[in-house]
């Protein structure tokens, strides 16, 4: 088992992943911690997120993880993707962030600009 603390390459968001070796389906990736809504309330699931037989949220990766290092990689990608959902952007065809008609982009840019 391994635990990994993760903070978005843009710094508003952290994570927590508890990384666990399970012999029937190879390496696991746990989500432990997570932001919550400003109104105290937890995030929606996001792609790749599922929930085990303990109740516990996991990220669903379709392939199998053979490695920890793997793991690590997916939990990385899961947070950043997670971020981009929980901000309200999109991806454009040539993968990046379009801000431009986002609420919440929109707003701090101009809390930023005053």
């Amino acid at each position: 088992m391994a635990v990994m603390d993760y903070r978005t390459r843009d710094g508003l968001a952290s994570y927590a992943f508890s990384i666990e070796f399970e012999p029937d389906i190879g390496w696991r990736v746990y989500i432990v911690f997570r932001l919550l809504y400003q109104d105290g309330g937890e995030k929606p699931k996001w792609s790749y997120e599922a929930t085990d037989d303990n109740d516990r949220c996991y990220v669903n990766w379709p392939a199998k993880l053979d490695n920890l290092g793997d793991a690590r990689t997916v939990a990385l990608l899961w947070a950043e993707n997670a971020e981009y959902h929980a901000q309200g952007l999109t991806r454009s065809s040539g993968d990046e962030v379009n801000k431009a008609t986002n609420p919440r982009a929109v707003n701090r840019r101009k809390s930023a600009a005053a």
